[in-house]
């Protein structure tokens, strides 16, 4: 049998306040998580602009593509031509994508072409008007 020291209140008071330490900076942990994330994936997106624009894109194009897969893609109609008899008619849906880009590129042009001046700015310097 080992001879073991007794436990003392200030071994338990010692214990206490490193476990209550220990919750304080978990807790501050989590709190500063979503900032840490937002503020390293901002330096992301100013240090590699068309990458993060390519990666938009292509997340964008996925959630479209995965949206058309959940919705159905024809509907049918009856129409009545004749007292006894319908024919079915189908009519597929208008093409979200083009609608989609129709409204965002006027908006994104302007964007996109300051980016490319100024890229192409860094690039030619010399250049400039």
């Amino acid at each position: 049998m080992e001879n073991r020291r007794r436990v003392t209140e200030e071994d338990l008071l010692i214990t206490e306040a490193l476990i209550a330490d220990s919750y304080g900076r978990l807790k501050q942990s989590v709190v500063q998580a979503p900032s840490r994330a937002l503020r390293s994936a901002g330096q992301a997106i100013s240090e590699h602009p068309f990458a993060a624009a390519a990666t938009a894109t292509v997340a964008g194009i996925i959630a479209y593509k995965l949206l058309g897969l959940m919705t159905p893609r024809v509907v049918v109609e009856e129409a009545d031509v004749q007292p006894h008899a319908t024919v079915k008619t189908a009519r597929g849906r208008p093409d979200l994508m083009m609608e989609i880009l129709s409204v965002i590129l006027p908006l994104a042009a302007p964007y996109v072409a300051g980016l490319i001046q100024s890229y192409l700015g860094k690039i030619h310097p010399e250049e400039r008007d």
